[in-house]
């Protein structure tokens, strides 16, 4: 006779409630597929609210800022994802306009400069070429440490600048992987520019978020041996 209350074990249940038990496994909330859309979920607000907030120049700088403390503490497994992104947005306006409003002259005169080339460049001269990618890798390459920097370690504008200047050199494949991943978009727009409306709506929910998410990973683990910035 079986005590009440007892476990059944399970491959004495019969076979349409082992379905169904399985089924509410994988929709419970600790379920890989449910932790798995939860992300995709977090990643596409994180984006559209970012692109929003870059809109207004004076707002990109603490967007940007917000985004990647956010992304970090999502891999840190700490806090709230809109209550944590609102928070360090709030928090770090002031500081971080500097930095944004930096971050959007550089651009510009990338654009400009791209601009004055444009004849050289469709003429495949050769020095053009390689003055764009020198100036290219002034301006990028401390733009892809700069925030996640200023998100991770508190630090002057200036400090911070120097500091990504210094860790995009050290750090080369990283710098060179984040411009990767946040260029292949332009990429797949040239591949395959019949597809051009899907690759738009695709970056406008994870064009910021999805490439600064995989990279935060690799940022925290190069973030370690700095531990005396914190």
């Amino acid at each position: 006779m079986a005590v009440a209350g007892s476990c059944i074990p399970p491959a004495a249940l019969p076979n349409g409630t082992k379905k169904v038990v399985t089924a509410l496994n994988l929709l419970s909330f600790q379920s890989p597929i449910m932790r798995f859309l939860e992300r995709v979920f977090d990643l596409i607000v994180l984006n559209l609210m970012t692109l929003l907030l870059c809109i207004p120049i004076v707002t990109a700088g603490a967007a940007m800022t917000a985004l990647h403390k956010t992304l970090f503490d999502i891999r840190q497994q700490k806090g709230r994802t809109v209550l944590g992104f609102w928070q360090t947005f709030r928090a770090e306006f002031r500081p971080a306009l500097p930095l944004g409003l930096l971050a959007f002259v550089a651009i510009a005169a990338y654009g400009g400069y791209l601009y004055l080339l444009y004849e050289q460049l469709a003429a495949e001269s050769a020095w053009a070429w390689i003055a764009l990618a020198a100036v290219g890798a002034l301006f990028f390459f401390p733009m892809t440490f700069v925030f996640p920097l200023f998100a991770k370690f508190e630090n002057t504008v200036k400090k911070t600048i120097v500091n990504a200047f210094f860790m995009s050199i050290r750090h080369i494949p990283l710098t060179l992987l984040v411009l990767a991943m946040q260029g292949v978009w332009v990429v797949v727009m040239f591949l395959l520019p019949y597809q051009a409306p899907f690759v738009v709506l695709a970056w406008l929910f994870f064009g910021i978020s999805l490439p600064a998410y995989l990279a935060s990973g690799l940022f925290l683990r190069v973030f370690k041996q700095y531990a005396e910035l914190e």
